[in-house]
């Protein structure tokens, strides 16, 4: 069905997934879906069916001939080889696209993203009291599930043991892209992606290069729920004229001036904790030909 996407952000959460969705969206051989995470995979993961496929395709409606129909869903990684295999048959050759960041910075944004949010995680749970409810999801073996969600992430971020089935399913129609990497360098991470899609290069200078979905440390709680409200992509989320002015205006009044900190000695304990797993990712990357690693993959760094 030619209404279908055939380029996909599939993971992984606060990795960046938002911004370059944006990016992406903005050459003109990219049509992306108004609604940026549709996660119609997720219920294979579980053993569900799919839902039926003209619920999907209306979200490409409007793309007509575009070259590339694009979705983000981040939650598609971590269901593995089911959601990849679907993707697969139902969709015509996709590119799939996986953003990976440092566990422990992933972790942290995580955390306090659910606090953010106000309803993912109780306001009192401390970060450590939260990397140890991920301790015991992970000690456990618990298959991800809408159960343990909000604790999966340490999990999910041994992403080494996550890779192999996409791999294995999609090989060189797969591309790697790290967090730090995009926001260093995003003209060129991004122009790299277009060289790899076939489309102009160029494209990427004329590029809006925002940072989205940002979490912030915020001063007033009825406040961030009035933002949370008005960001949903049925107001504001997908209109950027009206967005962007609003968003600057907000974090002027509302962001704290002193963010949270992670404390060292938390850094120290997740840093042992994930050594080994970026380790053996660094590895299978190499395997792959990934030679530019950012400096939590790279030991000499």
């Amino acid at each position: 069905m030619s209404s279908l996407p055939n380029l996909v952000i599939a993971g992984v959460g606060k990795a960046g997934t938002t911004s370059l969705y944006w990016y992406l969206s903005q050459h003109p051989d990219v049509c992306a879906a108004a609604v940026k995470e549709l996660r119609y995979f997720v219920p294979v993961g579980g053993g569900h069916p799919l839902p039926p496929i003209e619920e999907y395709a209306r979200h490409f409606a409007r793309c007509g001939p575009a070259r590339y129909r694009l979705e983000a869903s981040p939650q598609y990684f971590h269901w593995g080889r089911p959601v990849a295999e679907a993707m697969r048959d139902t969709l015509e050759r996709p590119r799939i696209i996986v953003m990976l960041r440092a566990p422990v910075d992933r972790l942290w944004s995580t955390y306090r993203f659910m606090r953010s949010r106000m309803a993912d995680v109780p306001q009192d749970l401390s970060f450590e009291g939260y990397v140890d409810r991920c301790l015991e999801v992970r000690e456990r073996h618990e298959r991800l599930d809408p159960d343990n969600v909000r604790y999966w992430t340490i999990e999910g971020s041994f992403y080494a043991e996550h890779l192999d089935p996409w791999i294995e399913v999609f090989g060189a129609d797969l591309r790697i892209v790290f967090s730090e990497q995009l926001r260093a360098a995003p003209v060129a991470v991004v122009g790299d992606l277009f060289d790899w899609l076939g489309i102009e290069r160029a494209a990427a200078d004329r590029i809006t290069y925002t940072v989205e979905n940002e979490t912030i440390a915020y001063r007033s709680a009825w406040l961030q729920r009035l933002a949370l409200l008005a960001n949903d992509e049925r107001f504001l989320g997908s209109r950027r004229r009206l967005k962007e002015p609003l968003r600057r205006i907000y974090h002027a009044v509302n962001r704290r001036r002193a963010p949270e900190q992670m404390s060292p000695v938390t850094r120290r304990r997740l840093d042992e904790l994930f050594a080994s797993g970026n380790e053996a990712l660094a590895r299978r990357l190499t395997e792959l030909g990934y030679r530019d690693l950012p400096g939590w993959l790279d030991p000499h760094e």
